[in-house]
């Protein structure tokens, strides 16, 4: 299945700069079936999660968990934390710069935090802030 499963969960309203690109139904429901059960593993907010897809970024744990964990099934992130990079551009869907993800998510793998989840955060913020493309469910 070719989901978006990094790029869904940065998801945001279109802004003046930005563009928005959709995604499949099988890929609307594969997101909202991670969304749900990562709700549920990492006890985030939704009014946290809320203003996360507006580009407002608390320093969360419980949203930090949801990131690493919506990561981990997506399988952009390995075990050891690690964003995969090849596997994040798979799962774009069309209308998304490959050539530009590519870049951003080569310079956004660089960053790192205190532990797993926290680094799979940075790397959120890192693409969301990065990027002009924004996925809506």
């Amino acid at each position: 299945m070719n989901s978006l499963l990094l790029l869904c969960f940065v998801l945001s309203f279109a802004t003046i700069e930005a563009h928005t690109v959709h995604l499949s139904h099988s890929q609307k429901e594969k997101a909202h079936l991670y969304i749900a059960e990562c709700m549920k593993e990492s006890g985030v907010k939704s009014e946290v999660l809320v203003e996360a897809k507006k580009g407002v970024f608390e320093e969360d744990e419980p949203l930090k968990k949801f990131t690493l964990c919506f990561f981990r099934k997506s399988g952009i992130i390995n075990d050891e934390g690690k964003l995969n990079v090849a596997e994040a551009l798979a799962k774009l869907p069309s209308g998304v710069d490959k050539a530009n993800a590519e870049k951003l998510l080569e310079e956004c793998k660089k960053k790192t935090g205190k532990n797993h989840a926290d680094t799979a955060f940075e790397i959120y913020k890192c693409y969301y802030h990065g990027t002009k493309e924004h996925i809506l469910l």
